[in-house]
């Protein structure tokens, strides 16, 4: 399993490889302390995980998220200081699968890997198209048009909209969009109405004031029955 760390605190990256190597599975580790070296040697090489700090020297480490997921599904998982909700919801919606704050023991690390790992492996889904007026959506090649232009979705929105195709105009309850989009309940529900607030931007134009993705206040969400 390839995983790359990314955090300019080296006592940091120790402390993920030797909770990595004693789990008894075998790991291929790359490290990096900047985030542009990271981008780089992700962009001609494939990764199976990612740990990214937010506080890098050189970028951003949302910024370094945003990049990653412009080309990439590889599952990320946050390791930061930062434990304030609006870092936590910020990451998780612009795409991070899970965040973990230091200092962290060593079983909690193992475990949201094995969660998120197991989470990803199976996004691939028996759906791959999904149509509505104006909108296309091709799920295996992570397509998405809008009255014929191609939008950017992220790796949490596509699963999302899978949630919520799965089923046109059942509502799928906020517990259950939790476990399916982010793999796990705990998830604040701050994060996910963010997160859907910016596919429901990216997906509505004038001619769908309505859109596709409907709320149901204290319930959940549900996309319109075809």
């Amino acid at each position: 399993m390839k995983v790359i760390i990314c955090d300019d605190d080296p006592n940091q990256r120790d402390t993920i490889r030797v909770c990595l190597a004693v789990s008894g599975r075998k790991y291929d580790i790359a490290e990096f302390e900047l985030g542009a070296d990271m981008l780089d040697y992700l962009g001609s090489r494939d990764a199976d995980l990612v740990f990214l700090d937010l506080g890098l020297p050189d970028m951003d480490g949302l910024d370094v998220l945003r990049q990653i997921r412009k080309s990439s599904d590889v599952p990320v998982i946050v390791v930061s200081g930062n434990d304030t909700i609006e870092s936590v919801v910020k990451a998780l919606a612009m795409g991070a699968d899970d965040y973990i704050t230091k200092p962290f023991e060593p079983i909690e690390l193992m475990a949201r890997v094995e969660a998120v790992t197991r989470r990803t492996s199976g996004r691939i889904s028996e759906r791959t198209t999904f149509a509505a007026p104006g909108l296309l959506f091709d799920f295996s090649r992570k397509v998405a048009t809008v009255d014929g232009d191609r939008v950017e979705l992220n790796l949490t929105e596509w699963d999302i909209l899978l949630s919520l195709t799965e089923d046109p105009g059942v509502v799928v309850e906020y517990s259950s969009l939790k476990q399916k989009a982010w793999g796990n309940t705990t998830v604040s529900d701050a994060a996910v109405h963010m997160a859907v607030r910016r596919l429901r931007q990216k997906l509505n134009r004038d001619s769908r004031e309505d859109g596709l993705i409907r709320a149901h206040r204290g319930i959940g969400y549900s996309v319109s029955a075809l």
